[in-house]
């Protein structure tokens, strides 16, 4: 029976790798800006300069971006600068 076990194992090792590689690494953000987001609920939004993905946890939780993507993301009107 240890030949099953050990394809399992195999098995899992295989896909965790897989599943490390799969995670991008954080972007380096430019002259970062904190952004307050005025939504009731979540949102994953994609910034129109960088293309970087933003996910901003509910309302009034705050998220550094880019500042490249903070004018796009402001006009929306969904985001105020958050004050310091």
């Amino acid at each position: 029976m240890s030949c099953c076990g050990q394809k399992r194992l195999a098995w899992r090792e295989l896909n965790k790798t897989k599943v490390q590689a799969a995670v991008p690494p954080p972007p380096v953000l430019q002259n970062s800006v904190i952004l307050r987001h005025l939504g009731t609920s979540s949102l994953v939004i994609k910034g129109a300069i960088t293309g970087y993905t933003y996910l901003f946890a509910g309302h009034g939780s705050g998220l550094s971006v880019d500042e490249r993507d903070a004018p796009a993301l402001i006009a929306t009107g969904r985001f105020i600068i958050k004050p310091v």
